[in-house]
């Protein structure tokens, strides 16, 4: 008799289990606006550095004048 209840209880645990896991993945995720990320919100534009191609968030680029680089040494290579 207290095995068949403590089967009862395992299978009532999991079945709980189950059915909190299917909630949790059957609810809705918020929709990301184009060019967002999960990670930061505050909507970093990348830009490519003119030597070597790599792209860069725009407020860690070295500009000089309307070209844009990622390192200072690329920048001196440039000019």
């Amino acid at each position: 008799m207290g095995r068949l209840f403590l089967v009862l209880v395992l299978l009532a645990v999991s079945l709980t289990v189950v059915k909190l896991i299917k909630n949790k993945l059957d609810e809705p995720r918020p929709k990301l606006k184009k060019g967002s990320s999960r990670k930061d919100s505050t909507n970093n534009k990348m830009v490519k550095c003119l030597h070597c191609g790599l792209h860069i968030p725009e407020k860690e680029a070295i500009k000089k004048g309307d070209k844009i680089f990622c390192s200072l040494e690329h920048a001196e290579q440039e000019i």
